[in-house]
């Protein structure tokens, strides 16, 4: 289906040559019938006769020069009955087998074209746009929604919203219940079971000495220097301030926006305007069919916050990498992390099961929404046991405290509403604090491990006896 905005890639004369040459094949068609069936046929025809030789004198004219003797074709089908429509079925098909030839030759030049261009414009991607250069082999692109109308699902009563009013109801409901609240963690590590307990508690082998320089107010060099590697074209905030805005700051204005955020990290909290975000909803890899549950949402956040942070995650992601501070086997979030050695060191379990017949299990879970599922309280205790100071955990919780959001829609925004829980999708440090969320949940599963698969190392002469003897053990979870 082409809509109203279709813009044709392939060349006007291109198409115009291609819808001539179809109209010749199509009137070839019906000429073999009129000479096979004259009685059913000729009336048909020679009322519609006169406007095809109009087109006909018009086709023998645009291309002149790869017919150069075009043939005098009969101005009525009248006269064409005398030698059974041969002489006319003979003028079509030479007109028609010029056409087919010099449209060959217009799709090839048209493909060779295209392909140039294709590789001129994958070049200058590589140089100046590297993410469009991996986009376009990947055959990826860019999907976005309209929410101009919500699909409501129920079992009894599906309901198609296209009200504006019902739309804003229905985004609100969504995106500030779509995770349910079922329970509401303890105020103190000390009511949790003993199992988490143990989990919870601070960390002997943490000194807290590490974080004494986390939340110094920075420089103005340090500010500048930060900000200068934030990305451009990324969309703003509610204030509509963008990055390409801060880098070009004078002086006088960089060093009243370092005072605000020395502010910040000397008190620990920031503005509650930074508090207020837009979300956009983008869709999730399978198809929009108008269900917020198919979307996933991406928060705006204004930039100086956004660099803020990134200050302040860069300090506290180079302390816990160097410092080796999270201990549950997590691979990625902290600078240096990849998910490469998993990868490897499970394509190599699979591959010693298989080759040596040996039972293995795999459990693989995906968690949803897991951002937004994040509460308070045991990010709380999950910064507290890696001894955070109380300003920097204080800090953190500011961000994700008392925040509104307003949707983008296809009608404008909706109300602002109050966010329930969760960090944010768009929030620099949201990946690193989650690491740190999960961590004390992968370091019991880590510590509780109870049948581990073994991989003996191979040996070129006697692997079997190798095995037996389990020399060079090595365990992975």
């Amino acid at each position: 289906m082409v809509g109203n905005q279709h813009i044709s890639t392939v060349p006007k004369d291109l198409e115009a040559l291609t819808q001539h040459y179809r109209f010749l094949s199509r009137l070839l068609h019906s000429i073999r019938l009129l000479r096979k069936y004259p009685s059913i046929y000729y009336n048909r025809y020679e009322r519609t006769w006169s406007t095809h030789f109009i087109r006909l004198q018009k086709i023998l004219y645009l291309y002149k020069k790869v017919i150069p003797s075009p043939p005098i074709l009969p101005t009525s089908l009248s006269t064409c009955r005398q030698d059974d429509f041969n002489f006319l079925l003979e003028s079509l098909k030479a007109i028609s087998s010029a056409l087919h030839s010099l449209l060959l030759l217009k799709e090839k030049d048209f493909q060779d074209s295209s392909i140039r261009a294709k590789l001129d414009n994958r070049d200058n991607n590589f140089e100046t746009d590297i993410s469009s250069f991996i986009d376009f082999p990947l055959s990826r692109t860019r999907r976005y929604i309209t929410l101009d109308r919500v699909f409501i699902d129920h079992p009894a009563q599906p309901q198609l919203l296209t009200d504006p009013h019902d739309i804003d109801d229905a985004v609100i409901n969504h995106f500030q219940n779509s995770v349910p609240i079922k329970s509401s963690p303890p105020d103190n590590i000390s009511v949790l079971p003993d199992r988490w307990l143990t989990a919870y508690r601070p960390m002997d082998d943490v000194d807290p000495s590490i974080y004494n320089s986390l939340l110094d107010p920075p420089t103005l060099d340090e500010w500048l220097s930060m900000v200068s590697t934030m990305p451009n074209d990324k969309a703003p905030g509610p204030s509509m301030i963008t990055y390409e805005m801060l880098k070009h700051l004078g002086s006088s204005a960089s060093a009243l926006v370092l005072i605000l955020v020395q502010s910040c990290f000397r008190n620990a909290d920031i503005p509650d305007l930074w508090r207020q975000a837009m979300v956009f909803p983008i869709p999730k890899p399978h198809e929009w069919k108008c269900q917020l549950k198919n979307t996933r949402p991406i928060t705006l956040l204004e930039v100086i916050r956004k660099s803020l942070v990134k200050l302040f995650y860069n300090r506290l992601a180079s302390i816990l990498a160097s410092n080796e501070v999270l201990k549950g086997g997590n691979f990625a979030g902290l600078p240096g992390g990849s998910c490469r050695d998993p990868i490897v060191v499970l394509e190599s379990i699979i591959h010693d099961a298989h080759v040596n017949k040996s039972p293995l299990w795999i459990l693989s879970q995906d968690i949803s929404k897991a951002f937004d599922s994040v509460d308070l309280k045991m990010l709380r205790f999950a910064l507290e046991r890696i001894k955070l100071p109380a300003s920097a955990t204080k800090f953190i919780l500011s961000l994700f405290m008392k925040r509104s959001n307003r949707v983008f829609t296809a009608h404008g925004t909706t109300p602002s509403y109050r966010v329930r829980i969760g960090i944010d999708q768009g929030e620099v440090i949201s990946p690193l604090l989650w690491v740190i969320y999960i961590d004390p949940l992968l370091t019991v599963l880590k510590n509780e491990m109870m049948d581990p698969y073994i991989l003996y190392a191979p040996s070129l002469s006697n692997p079997l006896a190798l095995r037996q003897k389990q020399n060079r053990v090595r365990e992975y979870s």
